[in-house]
């Protein structure tokens, strides 16, 4: 027998706003250098992990819902970092990569803000 979970908006703050996420999406690549030997070998000389991609997708409900878009572009253009919370996980030193901001006259704005985060860890959970 299957059931159908019925699952509610989770609720992100980001800067002033908050937006009531309804997917949520992440990404990591690690960046790997490789060589060939003389001999035609296949070796790796170096590698980098990249900040982590996350993407939020939901609503925007508020008095003046467009005004997230002045801020979020205002976020994007400025070198300070934030935490985000996500479902018991905290994304640290977060910068604005993309977003876009959908308005259909429904009284609020789908918006999507994709993010690079440089650190992760569980909510009281120690790094290690």
């Amino acid at each position: 027998m299957n059931f159908i979970n019925k699952t509610e908006s989770v609720p992100i703050q980001i800067g002033d706003f908050i937006i009531y996420c309804e997917k949520f999406k992440s990404s990591g690549v690690k960046n790997f250098s490789e060589q060939n030997t003389v001999s035609g070998n296949e070796i790796i000389t170096n590698s980098g992990k990249k900040a982590v991609r996350i993407t939020f997708s939901g609503r925007i409900c508020s008095k003046n819902p467009l005004e997230f878009l002045v801020k979020i572009n205002q976020m994007m253009y400025n070198n300070e970092s934030f935490s985000v919370e996500y479902k018991e996980t905290v994304f640290g030193k977060c910068r604005i990569q993309s977003f876009v901001v959908d308005d259909e006259n429904n009284g609020y704005i789908s918006a999507t803000v994709t993010m690079i985060a440089t650190e992760i860890s569980g909510k009281g959970v120690e790094n290690s």
